[in-house]
C-alpha cells in the first residue's frame, strides 16, 4: 500500500513538472506572432542587403573590364576593339566580346578584352541582378539561333562611321573595307566618357526608366532620336534608380537616369563625337 502511495505521488509531480513546462496555445499564437513581426521587420532590410551586395558585384564586374580594355590597348597600339555588333556590322574577330552563343562561334571566355584577365568566369559579362531574358528572346529569338539573343550586360557606346568613312568611337568599326580604327588618344575628357554599362533588358518600371529606346541586343551601345523622343539603347535603373558605368579613366559609378531634354543628361551626344556620354555638362572638359 505504501509502494503504491508513492508511485501515485510520483506520478502526480511528474505530471506537474510537465504541465509547468507546456505551452498554451496563446502562448503558441503570441510566440508565432512575434516572430512574424520580426521577420516583417528584418525582411526589407535583407533585401536591401542583397541588393547593395548585387550592384557591388556589378560594379567589380564593370572594373574588371575597364582593366581588361586598359590591357587590351596596351597590347594593341592603343586601338579599341570593334563594337560588337549584331547585324550593321556583324561578327569580327576584332570585337570586344564574343557573345554569340550558336555553333561555330568563340566563347564568350576568349574575348579579346579578357586575355590579360587570366582565367574568368562568365559572370563577369553579366550583372547579378540582371535576370529576366524573356524580352530579348522574345525580340532576337531563341537561345543558341544565330545570332539569337544578348545574355550578357553590358555594352560599349559605339557612334559608327562618319561622313569620310572614320570611326567616331568609343570603338573602332570592322566592314566590308576593313578596320577603322579608334585611338585612346582620340578620347578627350576620360574621366567622363562612359567605357561600359549596363543597358535595360526590359520596359518594366525596375528596369527602364520611361518605357523608351531598345531591349539590349548586342555589345554595341548607340544613342539615337530627337528630344523628347527616344529610340536608341539606354542605361537600365536597376540598382534602387541607377545603372553602373565604367568610364575610361577607369573609375566606375552609378547614373541617375534624367530626363533626355536636360542638357547634363547622360543619353545626349555631344555633336562633335568627343565626349560621347558625360555626367555634367558643366564640367565637362
Amino acid at each position: 500500500m505504501k509502494n503504491a502511495k508513492r508511485l501515485f505521488s510520483r506520478a502526480r509531480r511528474g505530471h506537474t513538472r510537465y504541465s509547468r513546462c507546456a505551452f498554451t496555445l496563446i502562448e503558441l499564437l503570441v510566440v508565432i506572432a512575434i516572430i512574424a513581426i520580426l521577420a516583417a521587420m528584418l525582411l526589407p532590410s535583407l533585401s536591401k542587403a542583397r541588393q547593395k551586395a548585387a550592384q557591388a558585384a556589378c560594379t567589380s564586374n564593370l572594373k574588371q573590364l575597364g582593366l581588361g580594355m586598359q590591357m587590351y590597348l596596351d597590347d594593341n597600339g592603343s586601338i579599341f576593339p570593334a563594337c560588337a555588333s549584331r547585324s550593321i556590322y556583324g561578327f569580327h574577330t576584332e570585337d570586344w566580346i564574343y557573345w554569340r552563343v550558336a555553333p561555330g562561334y568563340p566563347s564568350v571566355q576568349q574575348s579579346p578584352i579578357t586575355l590579360g584577365l587570366g582565367r574568368i568566369n562568365t559572370n563577369m559579362f553579366r550583372c547579378p541582378m540582371d535576370r529576366d531574358d524573356s524580352e530579348r528572346i522574345s525580340q532576337t529569338g531563341l537561345v543558341g539561333s544565330d545570332p539569337g539573343p544578348y545574355l550578357y550586360s553590358y555594352t560599349i557606346p559605339s557612334h559608327g562611321l562618319t561622313a569620310a568613312g572614320e570611326s567616331a568611337g568609343l570603338t573602332s568599326i570592322v566592314d566590308g573595307q576593313g578596320l577603322h580604327p579608334y585611338k585612346i588618344s582620340s578620347v578627350q575628357g576620360p574621366a567622363h566618357k562612359i567605357l561600359c554599362e549596363e543597358e535595360q533588358t526590359s520596359y518594366n518600371r525596375n528596369e527602364s526608366w520611361d518605357g523608351q529606346g531598345t531591349i539590349i541586343n548586342d555589345g554595341r551601345m548607340v544613342v539615337r532620336g530627337n528630344p523628347p523622343y527616344y529610340d536608341g539603347d539606354s542605361i537600365t535603373i536597376r540598382h534602387n534608380q541607377k545603372g553602373n558605368a565604367c568610364f575610361v579613366d577607369g573609375h566606375a559609378e552609378s547614373l541617375r537616369a534624367l530626363p533626355y531634354t536636360r542638357s547634363d543628361s547622360w543619353q545626349l551626344a555631344d555633336p562633335t563625337g568627343q565626349y560621347w556620354y558625360y555626367l555634367d555638362h558643366n564640367n565637362a572638359p
